[in-house]
């Protein structure tokens, strides 16, 4: 197998950022944990991310062969991603003076899309995308958004499509609504989905030791759940089915454990809403909200969990979900995305319109209250994630797709 030479190109999403922060989140595991597979595979991976001044080195080698470099663009601060273009010529023109046109090109969302789409314009550079999330879906879940900026997220993320050598969907599913949705040919589009490491994530030998060592209850049902604070996130619908929950008789005792927040401003919003719910509901003692965990921990929460809970309004895959199965954790996901490529509803997880408060309720009702089935759930999913979502596989998925031919490959399955 040739030796390739790698440029990941994700201005918003710094691959070794604290997971959780503003703009951190799955999208960055994804680039992180693919890009150490493939410098694993002896190619070479230089991922372009923005630098926002947080006193991180501009350039830092992670893994042998793979190294972030952080570009300057704008002012020296954090700006929302969806603020980010005015300032991607900048980020562009650096880039290409980082390049050679022997690198293969992979960007992803659609701010990277747009900065290699310019690069493709300058050199003989091989492009591959890398969806993440879909804007005429986000526009669908959250039309009175009018901070996204969808018109123009829509218009950048037609051309990339339209541009670029294959387009990388993460289902089935996104792959038609892709075709669908803005017209690009099905063999363009490679279906591959993201990965999780299943020897760091994985079952628990004492989930009762986990518990003491982390302060939580041997005695109540845990329901965990954790992301960035934002309202596509649905933790807001997630409190709002907790507190109808707890008002049902004869419930085992059960502490929900969110995870989410660091305190930045651009989260103030979000919080003061979740925390006005929280009271209204009289969660109280039921709830024990956590700011973002160090990722080092997530397993150790994961594993001293009973119930894992994906309530996003819409949610392209969700690492976190196979996170979680991983570590034989059974799930309730949101039924709008990629968890119903993962999930077999009643038969290793459940799948729910979170946006349906009692039905959202019924799910964590019927899991709380059956241990041998959220048992068999998790058995079942931890099988799930080792057939088919080791990061070994993934990379040698996208591998086969960077050495296919530009245009007219049939998917990598």
């Amino acid at each position: 197998m040739p030796s390739h030479r790698f440029a990941m190109i994700t201005p918003h999403g710094d691959p070794l950022g604290r997971i959780g922060e503003p703009d951190i989140g799955g999208q960055c595991i994804y680039i992180r944990e693919l890009s150490s597979h493939l410098a694993k595979a002896d190619h070479e991976v230089r991922i372009y991310t923005r630098d926002r001044d947080e006193g991180k080195p501009v350039r830092e080698e992670f893994a042998a062969n793979a190294t972030v470099i952080r570009v300057r663009c704008g002012p020296a601060q954090f700006i929302p991603k969806e603020e980010l273009l005015p300032h991607l010529p900048e980020f562009a023109e650096r880039v290409r003076a980082e390049l050679d046109g022997g690198e293969i090109l992979h960007s992803h969302y659609w701010d990277g899309g747009h900065v290699a789409g310019v690069l493709r314009h300058q050199g003989d550079h091989r492009w591959l995308h890398t969806t993440h999330s879909i804007g005429k879906l986000k526009q669908a879940a959250l039309p009175d958004g009018a901070q996204y900026r969808y018109d123009e997220r829509i218009g950048i993320e037609t051309e990339v499509y339209r541009g670029c050598d294959r387009v990388i969907a993460l289902t089935e599913t996104e792959k038609e609504q892709i075709h669908r949705l803005y017209d690009v040919p099905v063999e363009r589009i490679a279906v591959i989905p993201p990965g999780v490491n299943e020897a760091v994530f994985a079952p628990l030998p004492d989930r009762s030791a986990a518990r003491k060592e982390l302060g939580l209850p041997n005695d109540a049902v845990i329901v965990f759940t954790l992301g960035r604070l934002d309202e596509r996130k649905g933790f807001d619908l997630f409190l709002e089915a907790a507190g109808a929950l707890v008002q049902r008789n004869h419930l085992p005792r059960t502490l929900c454990v969110l995870s989410a927040g660091d305190g930045a401003a651009e989260e103030e919003e979000e919080r003061r809403k979740l925390e006005r719910i929280a009271e209204q509901r009289k969660l109280g003692d039921c709830l024990r909200w956590l700011p973002v965990l160090p990722e080092a921990d997530l397993p150790r929460y994961y594993g001293a969990a009973d119930l894992f809970v994906l309530p996003s309004r819409y949610e392209p895959f969700g690492i976190v979900m196979l996170e979680a199965m991983a570590c034989g954790i059974p799930v309730i996901a949101t039924d709008k995305g990629g968890p119903a490529t993962v999930i077999e509803p009643g038969d290793s997880g459940l799948l729910v319109d979170t946006t349906d408060i009692d039905a959202f309720a019924d799910a964590l009702e019927l899991l709380i209250r059956d241990p041998a089935k959220r048992r068999d759930f998790g058995e079942r999913g931890r099988k799930i994630v080792e057939e088919g979502y080791s990061w070994e596989v993934i990379a040698g998925r996208h591998l086969a797709v960077y050495e296919a031919p530009a245009r007219g490959e049939p998917d990598a399955r």
